[in-house]
């Protein structure tokens, strides 16, 4: 599981050029531009997490918080975009202070990960 909080480690992420592009532009619409987005997301602890499998639950670096996050993030969908072939960008506010869960993943995996919580999305 890669988790960031910068929009310009979206370039580091393991995924195409084409996916890289429509990620950005999702994550930069509701604002004029790259840097009000990352002042949104500094103030309000915002975070894009991508995920490739459900072994990226039991990886080094992730904890019980971060697995409570993610159910919630599951759980509480505000928003769910359908990208390049399988792949799907939810976003998720996880706390009362607004803070928010970009997740990015296969989109198989989405409906995996849903399974393993047992969270009706419907």
């Amino acid at each position: 599981m890669f988790k960031l909080a910068n929009l310009q480690q979206i370039s580091t992420l393991p995924i195409s050029q084409t996916l890289q592009e429509q990620v950005e532009a999702i994550l930069t619409e509701p604002f004029h531009d790259e840097t009000e987005t990352q002042q949104a997301w500094d103030e309000l602890q915002c975070e894009l997490w991508f995920l490739t499998s459900i072994s990226d639950l039991t990886a080094d670096g992730v904890d019980a918080t971060d697995i409570e996050l993610l159910e919630r993030a599951l759980t509480y969908t505000e928003f769910e975009d359908e990208l390049e072939p399988d792949m799907v960008l939810t976003l998720s506010i996880v706390e009362d202070s607004g803070k928010g869960i970009y997740l990015l993943m296969p989109k198989t995996l989405l409906t995996e990960l849903r399974q393993h919580f047992s969270i009706d999305n419907e």
